[in-house]
């Protein structure tokens, strides 16, 4: 996975333009990415990479685009 994917992903879960989210980007500065946001993202992320957050239970306290990324790609995605 690059980055990128990631980026469209969480955008998406939170209906947000991919350009106002960076990989610097966490909860504390995008202001959709609250617990309901947070719920999202994981749905989003269960949806498009079959059931993930199964796999990588740690996904569920992830708080930016960074800490996902790095899980993901520490799990062969």
């Amino acid at each position: 996975m690059i980055i990128g994917e990631l980026i469209k992903e969480i955008a998406e879960a939170l209906e947000l333009p991919e350009s106002s989210i960076t990989p610097e980007s966490d909860n504390t500065t995008i202001e959709e990415w609250d617990s309901l946001g947070q719920i999202s993202i994981l749905a989003r992320l269960d949806s498009s990479f079959d059931n993930i957050t199964e796999r990588i239970p740690d996904l569920a306290s992830a708080v930016s685009v960074a800490e996902i990324f790095k899980l993901l790609s520490n799990n062969g995605l």
